[in-house]
């Protein structure tokens, strides 16, 4: 009897079971809010935008500053850390410079050289000089007048047939050379007594420059050993190390900088928002993942004249690869919470959104730079 109604009662059970269970996983699942809150725009009419946060240097693509060498060397000396603030002339790091420096002595000793050459022109003649070639002259001219006597002696005894022809010729030509060596004698000495000739000057004082231009050459490539700070910033990447080789290749960054006083923010907007989009009107921009959406404000700065494409997607199906933006830049306000509180960095995305309402004449911001 108890076997008859088993079974039944099985099916029974397993059946509300099978119904239950269907109910059960076909009611409608409750939509739970997002973890975060998709940004709002805080105005009635907006244009929006992909924004990215870059120091306040002027260029165009990026604010960023990528420190590169002018030289290729091995690298003895780091001189600044990531976030360290610098000023304009700041010694970053610097390249292995023994060489130039060992250059730089040997050109300061043909320098030396030169300049001591010029300075012996310029002293001429040598005040101990001048007796020596005086007296050769009045060695010259006793000797002219020893040879005018025995040629005055030879003249009468040639005349009386005491003195043979050959004698009086040997008399004769010894007289001229007394002359000529007199002549040579006073010549010296007006040579001496007349200093270096001007072209020799030339020469040596031209060669005194050449010299003083090569220990400038040595000394500008002992400073651009020096990498040094363009201007004032923050250092925000460091990507050598003492020891390593750095080359003159184009493009790299071995240090990368950039003025953060203020930061700015490069806004693309896509070329079909233009005509509704309007300068000095006011913007605000929201960092993604803030669960609280604080509005960020911002300072118009300057427009981009130059419509460039896009390049930075975000994954919708509008957009497309050949979509061109328009570039502004804006400038964060340094007294929000989140930027005192390090929450806003350079290379962050943020969405930004410019309102396209009538811009008032109080909001309009006058300037051509940073405000």
């Amino acid at each position: 009897m108890i076997h008859k109604y088993i079974l039944p009662l099985l099916a029974v059970a397993l059946l509300v079971f099978a119904v239950a269970h269907a109910l059960h996983t076909q009611r409608p699942e409750l939509d739970t809010p997002p973890p975060v809150p998709p940004p709002v725009t805080p105005f009635g009419k907006t244009v929006a935008g992909l924004g990215m946060i870059e120091p306040s240097t002027e260029a165009s693509g990026t604010g960023n500053i990528a420190i590169g060498s002018q030289l290729a060397g091995a690298v003895t000396r780091v001189c600044v850390r990531i976030g360290q603030t610098v000023k304009a002339g700041d010694l970053l790091f610097e390249l292995d410079k023994r060489q130039t420096e060992a250059d730089l002595k040997v050109r300061q000793a043909a320098l030396l050289v030169a300049e001591e050459q010029l300075r012996r022109l310029k002293l001429q003649p040598r005040p101990e000089e001048i007796p020596v070639s005086a007296a050769q002259v009045e060695i010259a001219e006793a000797n002219l007048h020893e040879q005018e006597d025995l040629y005055q002696r030879g003249w009468k005894l040639f005349g009386t047939g005491a003195m043979a022809r050959e004698d009086f010729v040997t008399r004769q030509q010894a007289r001229q050379s007394a002359r000529a060596q007199l002549a040579q004698a006073k010549a010296n000495l007006a040579l001496l007594k007349a200093g270096a000739w001007e072209p020799d000057k030339a020469i040596a004082a031209a060669t005194v420059e050449q010299a003083r231009a090569q220990v400038e050459q040595a000394k500008t490539t002992l400073a651009l050993l020096q990498i040094r700070a363009p201007l004032d910033g923050t250092i925000l990447q460091v990507n050598i190390r003492p020891g390593e080789y750095v080359s003159t290749f184009g493009g790299q960054s071995l240090i990368l900088m950039g003025n953060l006083q203020p930061l700015h923010v490069r806004v693309n907007v896509d070329e079909e928002d233009l005509p509704r989009l309007k300068l000095h009107a006011p913007a605000r921009a929201r960092i993604r993942g803030d669960a609280q959406q604080e509005a960020i404000p911002l300072s118009f700065v300057r427009l981009e004249p130059y419509v460039v494409p896009k390049t930075s997607l975000t994954g919708a199906n509008t957009e497309r690869v050949d979509t061109r933006v328009v570039q502004l830049i804006y400038a964060v306000d340094p007294n929000t919470r989140l930027v005192q509180e390090k929450k806003i960095l350079v290379g962050q995305l943020v969405d930004v959104f410019i309102d396209t309402e009538q811009v008032k004449q109080s909001d309009a911001y006058s300037g051509g730079g940073t405000p």
